[in-house]
């Protein structure tokens, strides 16, 4: 299988066979366990993993001998999974490959097509890694979302039909269920074991599936649950039997039920039936059972703030910490604390990690006990939410059974209770009037100082809520402030918590649980890293330093993806050291773009090559570095400070300084809502007299560059929710959209002379009484209409492009702008004859006006160009989405070389020195776009016809092992070899300058003379 994978483009390291029992295996327990046993998943050799995740399971070609029912039968088990997308059977030479689904589709149309042709066969892998062909997540499909959808259609079926709490329906299908799951694996005992001599008997009952098909056997068998599992399971209440039906257990034994008989008839996918949860890993079943919660409790979940964290994603930060345990040599005894674990996938994620480090540590496999041991003593986890919590009890419980060599017979495993132990629900359950969501939970008194300083590694995802009014707030603002002046020294003020965010608190409370030098890693909201206002900057760069971050990755990009689904908030996973940074300290931020085929399989590209170096005083001179960083690049940020230097104000207060704080400004009207006040006399609303026949700006789509009053109709509505201040509707006016047309991508500027109402889409300035006012309010819609205006407004606001798409009015006031006062009357004239052409001959006057404003600036036409390739890659409309991934044409790469060339040339001069850059064309179907580097002095030939790479498959196998956006290797004396992911993004003139930049200053060797043989 070896040299069939090479000859796909297959890198041995990422091949897992499961021909022996390995700790790197135990994420496949369950398929090495049925391997025994079951002849057709002897056919699966392994698993090809890309960036620590499966991608393809393999099937031997020559084994299965062509018989496709029984690769159908694989197909539907791996399905059960919900991991891999594909599956592959691989012949010398060949794969054919299959999308993983549940679904029941023919072999032939679950085939997929990866794009090579036979003489490319080499790139199958990379296809399949870097494109993810036909592998997108439908929740029709996955398993994730059919057991969402069954444990819905259950759940809600004993809350309406047999009118139990929706606390009990959840509680009897959780136990249903984990009923099944033993029944599955074939770990139940003997049913009178379960329920007693007399039942089986006397003809009662014979069969498992059958323990849930009445309220008697429903109260029997969770009472053998309850002493197994010491009552540490899902609750039920004393309403419960009283109310259960035959009816309702219908619902049950469905759960429970594999034959045909009995089901709903709603389609395989929907079926209890067509479900073996021997195959079905415990982490789908807890992450099913959290999106449920979440799903069905929205009020709770805005309360608490809680997310359910994708598989993936927990998966990369528990694989990325535990690779710093094992550098530091503790990952086999490290002590793992989530403190807000909801339904436990970080610490199911966890303990498997410790499990297959013990594993390496002493030779063999953890058994029983072993596990018993690493449960309650390296595990930790900490939430309010019980039904959540007891979620994430019963998910230990099933995987400590999952890693168990010899988990047979069930009773022999015995459980201690793990509250109070290994798991902590910091409640004042006193005090029955207040409701969870008010208390401080982890951040409060009730989780105690015994766990300060315990734990090696706190990860976990907690709450992202604002705003809550959690009572005792003011207690864990004077906790965090000590905790501050603990790190920062005596004199450091309070760090704030800008309106009340709930995850930063448990970042600053991390440093206390964890240990000395300990990592902390956390998926939190991204606003700590790009929101400007209400304090925010200074709450970023306390804890910046008041901890040691070494790497942030910024999802904010790939949010409404199903990389996170569910979620449109924007998020970044943090990774820390816990101690104070120094003044070395940096950390790398990497940004994973959006890739449309990737992102939809639920991947994100994690590129550490392509990352940026930030330190936190960087950010204590410069608050919107990592905003820049984000929608920008270095190149950027060099821009932006020169700008800055300038003799430049903001819009905001030139305004307020032009009118002496007079000049009248503000958003238009908003129109009656269900909210609008209600006053006595029965009318709603405010009363719009004032505004009464003024012409009216009314319909969305009017955006003149120059209103003429008399083609509007007069206003004429009585009332409004509010109508704002008459003054900010008097001309002569500017008024400024605050949604950039996508087709435009430059902010909308109408100018009125006349007075002129208009709606809360608009911020209108009234210039009334300011002298040359006509002129000035055409210079404001010149310079703020120009893509210089977007582009700072893009890579420096705390909102646009961060997690809105609209210019709030506070975005604009804080683009600089030359005062028009400082003009001379040269460019007042232009000013004036540029507006005049642009309101005659259209939109394509802006180049010409986009030039003469950068020259305001200072700006030049290189300037223009890093201005114009932000704005085209990275502005947040889906245009620019899909242009900046879609496949660069001939005439880009080709001015992308040039532009490598031109630059590298420069500085080659020092060195008497030439340079060439060039293509190599026959990219064929490869993700990646390949480039030559050769410097040359004179004398020396320079044949281009023979300049090529000597060997693209291996440059090729280091992009894709690194899932790397670009590699650069040295090919031989002053030859480079660069490989380029095909993405558009990556192949503009401003990331060519970049690129040469980066080989200056890394391979400086390329350009100097070799020494003489």
């Amino acid at each position: 299988m070896f040299d069939a994978l090479a000859e796909l483009g297959g890198d041995r390291s990422n091949l897992r066979l499961f021909d022996h029992q390995a700790p790197e295996l135990l994420a496949y327990s369950t398929i090495l366990m049925a391997r025994g046993h079951d002849e057709d998943l002897r056919l699966v050799e392994g698993v090809y993993e890309w960036q620590d995740a499966p991608l393809i399971f393999l099937v031997d070609g020559d084994r299965l001998s062509d018989d496709f029912k029984r690769l159908k039968r694989v197909r539907r088990i791996l399905a059960m999974r919900g991991d891999a997308p594909y599956l592959g059977v691989i012949y010398p030479g060949k794969l054919d490959v299959y999308r993983i689904a549940l679904d029941s589709h023919s072999l032939n149309k679950a085939r997929v097509d990866t794009g090579v042709a036979d003489d490319e066969r080499w790139l199958t892998f990379a296809r399949l890694g870097n494109l993810r062909p036909a592998a997108e997540i439908n929740d029709r499909t996955w398993i994730t979302g059919v057991i969402l959808k069954l444990l819905d259609q259950a759940i809600s079926s004993l809350k309406t039909d047999g009118d139990l709490s929706g606390e009990d329906a959840i509680s009897l299908v959780g136990r249903a269920l984990f009923m099944r799951f033993l029944a599955d694996r074939a770990l139940l005992p003997p049913t009178k074991d379960i329920i007693g001599d007399a039942l089986v008997s006397d003809g009662a009952v014979t069969e498992e599936h059958e323990l849930f098909d009445r309220p008697d056997l429903v109260r029997l068998s969770s009472a053998w649950l309850d002493k197994t599992f010491n009552g540490d399971l899902l609750p039920l209440s004393d309403a419960v039997f009283p109310k259960l039906t035959v009816e309702a257990c219908h619902v049950l034994g469905n759960v429970l039920r594999r034959a045909e008989g009995g089901q709903l008839l709603l389609g395989w996918k929907e079926r209890w039936d067509n479900l073996d949860f021997s195959h079905i890993p415990v982490g789908v079943l807890s992450q099913a059972y959290e999106y449920y919660l979440r799903k069905h409790s929205p009020k709770q979940q805005q309360q608490e703030g809680g997310y359910y964290t994708p598989h993936p994603i927990a998966n990369l930060m528990i694989s990325a910490a535990f690779r710093g345990l094992d550098a530091q040599g503790i990952s086999a005894a490290a002590r793992i604390l989530d403190p807000a674990a909801g339904a436990g996938v970080f610490l199911l994620a966890a303990f498997r990690e410790l499990v297959a480090a013990r594993w390496r540590s002493e030779g063999q496999r953890p058994d029983t006990v072993a596990l018993r041991e690493i449960l309650h003593k390296q595990v930790r986890g900490f939430d309010i939410n019980e039904a959540a919590l007891r979620f994430c009890a019963l998910g230990l419980y099933l995987l400590s059974i999952e890693l168990d060599p010899n988990p047979r017979p069930v009773d022999k495993l015995h459980f201690d209770d793990l509250r109070n132990v290994v798991l902590h629900r910091p409640v004042d359950t006193t005090d029955e009037g207040r409701p969870e969501a008010k208390q401080l939970g982890s951040l409060g008194p009730l989780i105690g100082a015994e766990h300060d300083g315990q734990y090696d590694l706190v990860i976990g995802n907690p709450p992202w809520a604002s705003a809550t009014g959690l009572e005792d707030w003011n207690l864990l603002l004077a906790e965090i402030h000590t905790i501050a002046r603990s790190r920062l020294g005596v004199d450091t003020a309070a760090p704030p918590l800008p309106n009340a965010v709930l995850d930063l608190p448990f970042v600053w409370r991390a440093m206390r649980w964890a240990k000395p030098n300990a990592q902390i890693v956390f998926a939190l909201h991204a606003r700590v890293l790009f929101q400007q206002g209400d304090g925010m900057p200074l709450a970023r760069q306390s804890l910046l330093e008041a901890i040691d971050v070494t790497s942030i990755i910024n999802g904010s990009e790939l949010r409404q993806t199903k990389v996170w689904p569910s979620i449109s908030a924007p998020f970044c996973l943090l990774f820390a050291v816990n101690r104070p940074a120094h003044t070395a300290s940096g950390f790398r931020m990497l940004t994973p773009r959006y890739e449309k085929s990737f992102n939809n399989a639920g991947v994100l590209r994690v590129d550490p090559t392509n990352a940026y170096v930030v330190r936190p005083r960087d950010l204590r001179e410069r608050p919107e570095t990592l905003k820049i960083l984000f929608r920008g690049s270095a190149a950027d940020l060099s821009l932006i400070d020169r700008v800055r230097r300038g003799n430049f104000t903001t819009l905001g207060h030139y305004w307020s300084k032009l009118g002496a704080g007079q000049l009248a400004n503000g958003n238009g009207y908003q129109s009656l809502r269900p909210s609008s006040k209600k006053h006595d006399n029965g009318e709603v609303g405010e009363d719009a007299a004032d505004l009464y026949q003024i012409p009216h700006l009314d319909k969305e789509e009017q955006r003149p560059l120059v209103v003429d009053v008399m083609s509007l109709p007069p206003f004429q509505t009585p009332r409004l929710h509010r109508t704002r201040r008459r003054e900010i509707y008097t001309g002569p006016l500017l008024l400024i959209h605050q949604s950039p047309p996508a087709d435009l991508q430059r902010i909308q500027m109408s100018v009125c002379d006349d007075d002129v109402v208009y709606n809360e889409s608009w911020y209108g300035y009234s210039a009334k009484g300011v002298s040359n006012a006509p002129i000035l309010i055409r210079y404001l819609a010149l310079l703020l209409g120009s893509r210089t205006a977007l582009w700072m407004s893009l890579i420096t606001s705390g909102k646009f492009g961060f997690e809105r798409d609209v210019i709030e009015k506070s975005i604009v006031e804080e683009i600089a702008i030359p005062p028009f006062e400082a003009l001379g009357q040269d460019r007042v004239q232009e000013a004036e004859d540029l507006f005049a052409r642009l309101k005659k001959e259209g939109g394509e006057v802006w180049p010409e006006i986009d030039a003469w404003v950068a020259k305001l600036y200072g700006l030049g036409e290189r300037d223009l160009t890093v201005i114009n390739d932000t704005l085209r890659f990275n502005l947040p409309y889906s245009a620019n989405r899909e242009m900046a991934q879609s496949v660069p044409s001939t005439d880009q790469i080709e001015i992308y070389c040039r532009t490598l060339e031109t630059e590298l040339a420069r500085f080659a001069q020092r060195f008497q020195c030439k340079v060439r850059v060039d293509p190599v064309h026959d990219r064929g179907s490869s993700p990646w776009q390949a480039l030559h580097v050769v410097a040359c002095r004179d004398g020396e030939a320079e044949d281009r016809a023979k300049v090529l790479i000597p060997d693209v498959r291996a440059l090729t196998a280091v992009a894709d092992r690194m899932s790397a956006t670009e590699i650069i290797l040295n090919e031989g004396d002053q030859r480079l070899a660069v490989m380029l992911l095909a993405q558009s993004r990556f192949w503009s003139e401003t990331q060519a300058r970049l690129a040469a930049q980066r080989i200056i200053w890394t391979r400086p060797e390329l350009f100097r003379e070799r020494p003489s043989a």
